[in-house]
């Protein structure tokens, strides 16, 4: 009978799995056994933690990772069910900000020729965004685009505005499925439907399917999405050895993919379950508080045990309490805690609150981090460079370059302090991003014998590619090999380097397709992707150093694998209206999309309330499963605009 472990955050579910999975592959190896993760950060900890004399295949993946694998691999089956039959050896898949902004592309068209939108307060990337969210919930969700477009319109009841708005977003979803399934190009919401629709439906690959394996391991049933938690309940009923770990108490992936709700109503009848009650990471005062917030939010009752909160700082001025929480996290630290053992958790970290805390922290030699802010690949020294030489050297598509890359770029390749870099970015900007000859601004004798040796040999090496830049990929090499190789680069610029390039290439692939964009300005639109996009570098390392304290949001906080538990977490901001934020947008509502919306079509603002604090609470329970001392509660009358601060969460804390 399938096992199922059962238990909090920190109770050893996952350690249980692992030890029945070495058990597994010691007698009969890895090759039979399917292991399926959450996440990418979590295969590699998985992989990490195999440790066998003998190691076959690690068959471990992520849902889309196993569903994009299995695509490519049976792409015949599939293709001679689509329109056109057979036209590519394998499919093209996309990532997801190439996605964004091809949706971006078509939305533009859309608005360009016709009064679209009017109504939505949004620019055309926001809207592409809301627009491929629907796609991919729609798909991790089981439901036709027949379906997604019913609920939608039921979302928009009798508002003609919605309605009209709704009914021009399905057309431009319309149009970007077609460009995709004709062109073989795979999002994440098409890869994920024609996998369910035409795989996991045909007898010969479900054959195959139970041929390869024997075992399944399910890590964390409750955050996946019910179209792999359809998977897996296959397997289950096929596979003679199936191991799921479930935890109870995290609910707050219902409102990221995940059906914990579903995945116990499927599931738990099927399994024997065992229970693990004891939680390693958090204390028993913490879980009851997560309970006495439960019903402080949706019963009005007051909280009779907060002896878990350590301290209240309470100031009329914004800034005074982020001293003072300051103050409070240089106390802790004086007493011997680790920097890593406390954590700073806020619902919007701002520039306002990074820079007062980091300053404060720091100044006291300790180190710190903002986790919440997303490292992006244009943001890295490297990176950067391959960014800001590609548009000195391409002026005619007269794209502006930010002032502090330039500078920085400068700094990089010519070994220069800010001072000199900032005054020569100027000198640029100002002779039209052309560099200027150093003896024309009189820079010779300011930046030194050395360092205008270097300026002449960047400004002949740009004047040499002007008559015939190369292709972007060819120009991109052509700049790590002989500017930026020489530099001494570290494992990270060379990663993020080869991240840029190879980004490129699939760019290219998929949008050569798109009609509308000239072949020759594939280049000016890949650079415009990068800058106003969000094309990430974190997936390539974690560069924080493991004695940090950090500050982040709940969600970094709580899917960030590295953070296992803190002794003390600090909650700034609780009168913030943030911590009541919901997940639905103008054109998005996830809500309305999940399984347990069925036939209805009721969507009012208490129904949008009544999810905003069921959202917030499932925060709260996990962040407190991982905090084992205590917290600390920091509020000010005003916020930083100094306007007064109406939010509810520390109302219910504070409630006596």
């Amino acid at each position: 009978m399938p096992v199922l472990y059962s238990g909090p955050t920190g109770s050893g579910k996952t350690t249980k799995l692992l030890e029945k999975y070495i058990e597994v592959c010691q007698k009969e190896g890895t090759d039979q056994a399917l292991v399926f993760v959450k996440s990418a950060a979590s295969r590699l900890e998985w992989q990490r933690n195999v440790d066998l004399e003998v190691m076959g295949k690690l068959n471990v993946f992520t849902y889309f990772g196993f569903v994009q694998k299995e695509l490519t691999d049976y792409w015949p089956w599939v293709e001679e069910k689509l329109p056109g039959g057979f036209t590519t050896i394998v499919p093209t898949f996309m990532n997801v900000e190439t996605s964004h902004y091809l949706m971006s592309k078509y939305v533009e068209k859309y608005r360009k020729f016709r009064d679209v939108f009017e109504y939505v307060n949004a620019n055309s990337a926001r809207i592409a965004v809301q627009l491929i969210d629907n796609l991919n919930q729609a798909a991790m969700n089981n439901l036709s685009f027949r379906e997604l477009k019913r609920r939608l319109l039921a979302w928009a009841g009798d508002d003609r505005e919605k309605i009209t708005v709704f009914k021009e977003a399905i057309a431009i979803m319309e149009t970007f499925r077609k460009f995709c399934l004709d062109n073989r190009i795979m999002d994440y919401s098409l890869t994920v439907e024609l996998y369910n629709k035409y795989l996991l439906k045909n007898e010969k690959y479900l054959g195959e399917l139970e041929k390869r394996y024997t075992y399944l391991f399910v890590d964390n049933l409750e955050k996946f999405v019910p179209a792999a938690q359809n998977l897996f309940l296959y397997l289950l009923k096929k596979l003679p050895g199936v191991y799921l770990s479930f935890n109870p108490e995290e609910g707050i992936n219902r409102f990221f993919g995940g059906n914990p709700q579903l995945a116990r109503e499927v599931f738990f009848p099927l399994c024997q379950i065992e229970e693990l009650e004891k939680s390693y990471t958090s204390s028993p005062a913490a879980r009851q508080l997560a309970k006495a917030l439960y019903q402080a939010i949706f019963e009005d009752a007051y909280l009779e045990d907060n002896s878990f909160i350590k301290k209240e700082i309470y100031t009329e001025l914004r800034g005074d309490m982020l001293n003072k929480t300051g103050e409070e996290v240089v106390k802790l630290l004086a007493e011997g805690l680790k920097p890593s053992e406390i954590v700073l958790v806020a619902p919007l970290v701002d520039k306002v609150m990074e820079f007062t805390l980091e300053r404060y922290i720091s100044g006291q030699g300790y180190s710190f981090a903002n986790l919440s802010r997303t490292k992006r690949l244009v943001d890295l020294p490297f990176s950067q460079a391959l960014i800001v030489l590609t548009l000195l050297a391409n002026p005619q598509w007269k794209m502006n370059i930010n002032y502090s890359s330039l500078q920085q770029t400068m700094s990089l390749l010519l070994k220069l302090d800010p001072v000199r870099s900032s005054l020569l970015a100027e000198e640029i900007i100002a002779n039209k991003l052309a560099l200027p000859p150093l003896d024309n601004i009189n820079f010779r004798a300011r930046i030194g014998f050395d360092n205008s040796a270097r300026y002449d040999y960047l400004r002949d090496w740009l004047l040499e590619k002007e008559d015939k830049v190369p292709e972007l990929e060819e120009f991109f090499q052509l700049v790590f090999a002989e500017l930026l190789s020489p530099l001494s680069p570290t494992q990270a610029d060379i990663l993020a380097c080869r991240q840029m390039i190879d980004s490129l290439a699939k760019f290219k692939k998929v949008v050569k397709n798109f009609k509308d964009i000239p072949e020759e300005e594939l280049g000016k639109h890949f650079i415009d992707l990068i800058y106003n996009g969000t094309l990430a570098a974190e997936v390539l390392y974690n560069d924080t150093e493991e004695e940090t304290l950090i500050l982040t949001t709940p969600y970094k906080f709580l899917f960030s694998p590295e953070i296992k538990s803190v002794k003390y977490l600090f909650l700034l901001d609780i009168s913030s209206e943030n911590w009541l934020r919901g997940s639905t947008k103008e054109l998005f509502n996830p809500y309305i999309l999940s399984p347990q919306w069925g036939k209805k079509s009721h969507w009012d603002d208490t129904v949008d309330q009544e999810l905003r604090k069921e959202q917030l609470l499932a925060y709260l329970q996990s962040i407190l499963s991982k905090v084992t001392a205590g917290i600390y509660l920091a509020d000010s009358y005003l916020n930083s605009r100094g306007w007064e601060q109406e939010g509810q969460l520390s109302g219910w804390f504070l409630a006596r």
